[in-house]
């Protein structure tokens, strides 16, 4: 059988198909493409017809290259939308998530619903990314006419599947981290969105992964070879396919490891309570019975923003570059904690991370790899804090972490993470996040019939390496240095 996968990152996107010969999965990237974010006078967007684009361009190339695609499935990052208006067209530009707005308005926003409030009825995390807080943010900023005036809100993989079906739902998984949706209801919450008077109408019906939606009739651009394709709402969040993808599953650890790293367990239902709330740890939607606790950690975006700065300024580091010089660099020297409010926003962020090191009363990074090597140590230090936690939280020992996705290709933070946690580290599948968008597809195509047997087949067809604890005892030593420089 064979399917297609478009998954768009925060950074890129790819099209995939995947060849499924009833035991063994094959996936081959057939087009790639870098979408940064837009910056208009102060404020941050997505290039969402171009990327729309870009996607009608894979499915062109597919099926030039393939005859008898059965489906095609498109996740993506969270909480960013699009908004119709009552005729179906698109009205607005897509804001990015990491936009000013949230930030200006945050005060504001808790101070007419509390972040207690907040966690205690959509169960997830705090963060200024949160769709909720990019719309109390238009209303505060008298932007509530374009809500008023719209017809339905879509999350960028519904909306491009609107755009090649015509067909409006939302999605569970990308639902399910709106701040926005009830998890004992499974709809959305009457609570958060009547805070501000948004209107309860633009929010589309949600729908579980694995629903058949519709086919394919933008024709425009997909004109040769067979364009009788099936669109599939798989778990469009890409947190929510990368850990479906995960080979150990609920007995480890699974850190999502890309532009965000994604720390979690899975669990059998939602913990929302005051732990959850003190400990800002997220309670997300998955695949039926995959529900997952976890938390955000900023990372790989630190290093990329290091990479457009070097760049900007002259040097043009690739990734390979950094990992040996940070290699070479003295080990445990520099700390900073990767979730600090400085980080979040793009620009200059090697001075960023400097900056913090001096505030924090610690010798500061001059080299490249003195930074860059600083992030990595201090990614795997804070890997352990969240994973802590989630013990806590479950009241149940790991003692494996799987990291999965693009991070996974990266050994020396693999490593790091191994000595940082004194755990076992299996890495791999680095192309997680595709690999679970064509499970949820060959679920609903009766090929497989369940995530368990889809995790087997990710054993079988794709490479995993192993990573076993180093000197223990200095990154014990350098733990409770961390600890009480984030806890001070």
């Amino acid at each position: 059988m064979k399917l297609l996968a478009f998954d768009l990152g925060a950074s890129s996107g790819k099209t995939y198909i995947g060849n499924f010969t009833g035991e063994v999965l094959g996936l081959e990237v057939i087009h790639r493409f870098n979408h940064p974010q837009i910056c208009i006078h102060d404020e941050l967007f997505w290039n969402s017809i171009g990327i729309y684009d870009y996607l009608k361009t894979g499915i062109e190339i597919a099926v030039q290259k393939e005859k008898n695609i059965s489906s095609i499935g498109i996740d993506s990052f969270s909480n960013d939308f699009g908004l119709l208006d009552k005729a179906g067209r698109l009205v607005t530009q897509v804001h990015c998530y990491r936009d000013e707005r949230t930030k200006r308005n945050a005060s504001k926003i808790y101070s007419m619903i509390s972040k207690e409030k907040l966690h205690k009825l959509g169960g997830n995390q705090n963060a200024l990314f949160g769709t909720f807080m990019q719309l109390a943010s238009m209303c505060l900023e008298k932007q509530a006419y374009l809500l008023e005036g719209a017809g339905k809100l879509l999350f960028l993989p519904d909306l491009f599947i609107y755009f090649l079906t015509g067909k409006i739902n939302s999605e569970y998984t990308i639902s399910s981290v709106s701040q926005m949706m009830d998890f004992q209801q499974g709809d959305w919450s009457k609570g958060i969105i009547d805070t501000f008077a948004i209107p309860r109408r633009i929010f589309p019906v949600i729908i579980q992964p694995g629903t058949k939606v519709g086919r394919i009739i933008d024709r425009q651009g997909i004109e040769n070879g067979n364009r009788d394709i099936e669109v599939v709402a798989v778990c469009e969040h890409d947190t929510a396919s990368a850990f479906l993808a995960a080979p150990m599953g609920d007995d480890s650890i699974i850190i999502s490891s890309g532009t965000w790293s994604l720390v979690g367990v899975e669990a059998s239902s939602p913990i929302i309570n005051d732990f959850t709330y003190l400990h800002n740890i997220a309670n997300e939607g998955g695949y039926q019975g995959h529900h997952r606790l976890l938390k955000n950690v900023m990372g790989l975006w630190i290093i990329q923003e290091c990479q457009r700065y070097f760049k900007e300024n002259g040097t043009e580091y690739s990734i390979e570059s950094l990992i040996a010089l940070a290699a070479s660099a003295e080990q445990l020297r520099f700390m900073i904690n990767p979730n600090d409010a400085k980080f979040f926003s793009p620009g200059n962020m090697p001075e960023k991370i400097i900056t913090y090191c001096r505030e924090h009363g610690q010798a500061t990074p001059e080299t490249p790899g003195e930074i860059i090597r600083c992030v990595f140590e201090s990614l795997a230090l804070h890997y352990r804090y969240v994973i802590e936690e989630l013990e806590k939280l479950t009241n149940k020992k790991y003692s494996k972490i799987n990291i999965v996705g693009g991070g996974s290709m990266n050994q020396i933070l693999n490593q790091y993470t191994a000595n940082a946690t004194k755990r076992k580290v299996i890495a791999g599948p680095n192309e997680a996040t595709a690999i679970g968008n064509l499970l949820v597809q060959l679920i609903a195509h009766n090929e497989i019939n369940s995530v368990e047997e889809g995790r087997q087949i990710v054993r079988t067809s794709f490479k995993l390496n192993e990573f076993e604890p180093e000197g223990s005892a200095l990154w014990d030593d350098q733990y409770e240095l961390y600890i009480q420089m984030i806890e001070k």
